[in-house]
């Protein structure tokens, strides 16, 4: 009986260890992105903290230049940490593109979670909802395969696209365009 219950125990430690995370160079490869990413954005913050922005002035809705000092400083280290979070999206898609035909429920899910604590990493510049609004749309449908990963990183470049978008930067390209037609 003993033996029994040491086989079967080994056997469903091997399952779960086959069965759960990223391994390998995929695992290295999105961990180190994603440690990346997080430094940037830290970096990007510690920059934008130095030329006068009050991080320390946001609240759960209020994390503008309004209630932070920081104007365009600010608007530009919110696109920059986008522009951050955009090189990490890439390296999901090519991780989740290669993993497609053998890759596990697990690693997508792994791929998932980290996907969120990167994301996460956006409130330090004052971007936030993106996590809360992909976790709760997640919640009745995981993500445990490579097009739900993909749905995934389309609904984040969606949302950080708008968020870009809000920031006015833009305006003067477009100010710009209408004067070439004047």
């Amino acid at each position: 009986m003993i033996k029994f219950n040491l086989i079967t125990a080994l056997f469903v430690a091997l399952l779960a260890a086959c069965n759960s995370g990223l391994t390998g160079e995929a695992k290295i490869k999105l961990e180190s992105s994603a440690r990346d990413v997080k430094n940037e954005i830290l970096k990007i913050k510690k920059e934008a903290t130095g030329k006068g922005v009050n991080f320390e002035a946001f609240t759960d809705s209020a994390t503008g230049s309004k209630v932070s000092n920081g104007r365009t400083v600010l608007r530009e280290a919110k696109v920059q940490a986008i522009s951050a979070i955009k090189k990490f999206l890439k390296t999901i898609e090519e991780e989740s593109v290669k993993l497609k035909e053998s890759g596990s429920n697990g690693q997508f899910l792994a791929m998932f979670d980290l996907m969120l604590e990167t994301v996460g990493s956006l409130e330090a510049v004052g971007i936030k909802g993106v996590k809360g609004n992909v976790s709760e749309k997640a919640k009745n449908n995981p993500v445990d395969t490579a097009e739900r990963v993909m749905e995934v990183k389309v609904q984040i470049e969606n949302k950080l696209e708008e968020v870009r978008r809000k920031q006015g930067l833009d305006d003067g390209d477009k100010k710009e365009k209408k004067q070439k037609h004047k």
